[in-house]
């Protein structure tokens, strides 16, 4: 174990909220905020549109794993938020589409996000590939 102190990391290309972090680096993992379709300036893209926001969100995934020098196959335990069940099939689609073969530890929850216009957000847990082990 380490004794390092947790790196907190706002990547460009990410927007950065005035209440969270998006990456938390600490002990050889980085945690991923729960990643949405908000471009850079806060917007959500897509609005209405399930496939263009599972799209954005794992585009931002993408951008959180490039900071930290991750891949989608360092990926270990996801969690994916979605408004209606009925997307499930659509979110599989993009999420390998984008993402590639992924198959790590994983959730789903089907429930309100935090903002209403929002219908699907995915959080990660990564190993990191250059960690000390």
């Amino acid at each position: 174990m380490t004794d390092a102190k947790p790196q907190f990391i706002d990547p460009p290309g990410l927007w950065k909220s005035p209440r969270y972090t998006q990456v938390v680096v600490a002990n050889g993992f980085a945690f991923i905020a729960g990643q949405t379709a908000f471009d850079t300036q806060g917007n959500v893209v897509g609005v209405g549109d399930f496939r263009a926001q599972a799209e954005q969100t794992c585009r931002n995934l993408r951008v959180a794993l490039h900071a930290v020098g991750a891949q989608p196959g360092d990926i270990v335990k996801v969690t994916n938020y979605i408004v209606d069940r009925a997307n499930l099939p659509v979110l599989v689609e993009v999420r390998k589409a984008i993402l590639g073969e992924l198959r790590p530890a994983s959730t789903l929850v089907v429930a309100a996000l935090a903002r209403e216009e929002l219908l699907v957000e995915i959080e990660a847990i990564v190993a990191l590939p250059n960690a000390a082990s």
